[in-house]
């Protein structure tokens, strides 16, 4: 259920909303709700944009996040009023697919992963969460670790 695996990503393009604040104690009840913000203006993307995933890249550092809720956009797109837009690099990613429902088992099953293959995590590079919103009780999500 759990298969992992290497990956490389290009860099992309994002436009959405971030929240920081104490880690972990604000997550993952903050992180919900800066998707919920994402999702209630999801309408104000241009019709290109495909607002059925989000993507959550997300730092944490010490006991501080910052974690974002973003659609994938093209480059100079524009974006609506009060969001971010930043370009995030390309990496090689440890990847596991799991659900909204098993995220944390997840998580556990990537990081071991991570460890037994010889890898090592890329500090300084942000980890993203990806969803793919299909109004269920569960959903599709894949992890995706930056790995050296």
């Amino acid at each position: 259920m759990f298969d992992c695996e290497l990956i490389s990503r290009d860099a992309s393009h994002f436009a959405g909303f971030s929240f920081s604040g104490p880690f972990p104690h604000s997550f993952p009840s903050e992180a919900v709700k800066v998707q919920q913000k994402l999702g209630s203006r999801k309408s104000e993307f241009t019709p290109n944009i495909n607002t059925d995933v989000v993507f959550s890249p997300y730092y944490v550092c010490d006991n501080l996040a910052t974690y974002f809720a973003c659609y994938e956009v093209p480059e100079g797109n524009a974006i609506p009023e009060g969001m971010v837009s930043f370009k995030l690099p390309g990496h090689t990613y440890a990847k596991v697919t799991c659900t909204n429902q098993t995220i944390r088992d997840g998580y556990g099953h990537v990081l071991d992963w991570i460890q037994k293959k010889g890898h090592k995590q890329l500090n300084g590079a942000c980890s993203i969460e990806i969803f793919y919103i299909e109004e269920a009780d569960e959903e599709k999500v894949e992890l995706f670790i930056p790995v050296e």
